[in-house]
């Protein structure tokens, strides 16, 4: 059901409806729910209420994947009836393109081309998108290894860089019907026609947690940021899924999350809410004493002693 109106904020009936289907979409997923013990989040470190953003969008968009470009100082989204669109930090100078599908997450493999990367949730594919043409380049069938329930399958994406991986690294789908992350090897790099897909296996972050809704890499400090819909948090974690933290996150339908350097994250709200806030990331991912919101150099290695702005002497 989409129905909308006029305003930025939704009808609360309709927004409670919405919540009460995708929270409970199988007899299954509500038992693996219920056997997940209580989280240990802590409260979301980022300054509220934070900053609407999307009040340029179309209406009746509904975002559902976000991606931050390094090079352009832009952010990316899509929404899920079929729209991609770029946007200034805050929410001004807004571009949209056609992209049919049932888009729900977007990431950058290589900032230095003109391509970002789209997850369709059913089939489960990826689609390669050139933003300068406006033209579909690829697409990646991963149906083969992702199962896709209608409206629980690929819901988030993610690039993760590796010096030594041939294609430059290696994408991460996130599932939200089994809450499993699978990975795959695409040829972006190899080949600019070729639509081969190699399948790297699939990880589950936490044991019987399901309603992942987007992935967000952070390669400044090599941190993978998984946004759950329906337990509401956000856990952050290493490449090896080692948990570094989590966090309760505001919203309803929180279907997607973009970190901006250095202290910004935008989380985009499928009943239409784009929403700016500062402060985030909390914590001190590389454990020098400078808070990473401070932190000029986020990865010194451990025991180095450093100044004041996280430099190494």
């Amino acid at each position: 059901m989409k129905t909308y109106s006029s305003c930025a904020y939704r009808f609360p009936v309709v927004v409670l409806a919405r919540r009460i289907r995708k929270s409970f979409r199988s007899y299954t997923a509500l038992i693996l729910l219920a056997t997940v013990p209580a989280s240990a989040a802590s409260p979301f470190p980022g300054i509220l209420p934070g900053l609407p953003i999307g009040l340029l969008l179309p209406l009746g968009y509904e975002p559902s994947g976000a991606i931050w470009h390094s090079r352009l100082n832009k952010l990316f989204l899509v929404g899920d009836g079929g729209t991609a669109t770029t946007m200034d930090a805050d929410g001004s100078n807004v571009q949209n393109w056609n992209v049919p599908g049932d888009l729900e997450g977007i990431c950058i493999a290589d900032p230095a081309t003109d391509f970002v990367f789209i997850a369709n949730e059913v089939p489960a594919r990826v689609i390669e998108f050139n933003f300068v043409s406006g033209q579909v380049t690829r697409q990646f069938d991963l149906s083969p290894w992702m199962p896709a329930p209608t409206n629980s399958g690929m819901e988030g994406l993610a690039f993760v860089p590796s010096a030594t991986d041939v294609e430059g690294g290696i994408f991460y789908g996130g599932h939200q019907d089994n809450g499993r992350i699978y990975k795959f090897r695409l040829p972006i790099r190899s080949s600019q026609t070729s639509t081969a897909v190699s399948f790297l296996g699939f990880v589950t972050p936490v044991a019987g947690r399901v309603d992942i809704s987007d992935l967000c890499f952070d390669r400044d400090n090599n941190v993978l940021y998984i946004l759950y819909d329906s337990s509401n948090l956000i856990r952050a974690v290493r490449i090896d899924m080692s948990l570094i933290d989590e966090w309760f996150v505001p919203g309803i339908e929180q279907e997607g999350i973009a970190v901006l350097p250095p202290c910004d994250v935008v989380i985009a709200d499928d009943v239409g809410v784009l929403t700016r806030y500062t402060g985030f990331p909390a914590g001190d991912y590389d454990g020098d004493g400078i808070g990473n919101c401070y932190d000029l150099c986020p990865n010194s290695p451990a025991g180095q002693s450093v100044n004041a702005s996280g430099w190494p002497p």
